[in-house]
């Protein structure tokens, strides 16, 4: 797992083309104006545009992935996002891998996730291996925000 701003990005550039494409993607689109939903960057590269409302931390749903990697990008507003290493945890919710997501939850009570406050013009990189709530209110109340998931076929 990786969290950083995208005034960053260039550092990261060295983990693979895809990944450099993606970061291009981001910088070089006006990202608030950009419409929801799905825009394809490349082969095995796309964004998903999402204007969605932070919920509160007890309805955390835990999620990883095999197929991709995941850029979290905020745009606007601000979220928490929970995430652990994948051996804390076992599977609540089967494998779909059309939707390439696995539900899960943590082992046991005696275990925890980390947090971090994801600001807009802030990103997290989640590998197959990081499991990940994203969505979480920064606070006591919901806000919305609006924020692109750029998927990123992992060879």
């Amino acid at each position: 797992m990786i969290f950083d701003n995208i005034e960053n990005a260039s550092l990261y550039y060295p983990l693979g083309e895809k990944i450099k494409k993606g970061f291009e993607f981001i910088l070089n689109h006006d990202l608030k104006t950009m419409p929801c939903g799905r825009h394809d960057i490349d082969e095995g590269i796309y964004a998903n545009v999402q204007e969605l409302d932070t919920k509160m931390a007890h309805l955390a749903k835990f999620e990883a992935h095999r197929k991709y990697i995941d850029i979290q990008y905020v745009i606007l507003g601000s979220e928490r996002m929970d995430f652990a290493l994948i051996e804390n945890f076992v599977s609540d919710v089967a494998y779909d891998e059309e939707k390439d997501v696995e539900f899960l939850r943590l082992k046991d009570e005696s275990l925890c996730a980390n947090s971090i406050n994801v600001k807009a013009g802030d990103f997290a990189i989640f590998f197959p291996q990081d499991v990940h709530a994203p969505m979480l209110s920064c606070n006591d109340g919901c806000e919305k925000i609006k924020k692109v998931i750029v998927k990123i076929k992992a060879d």
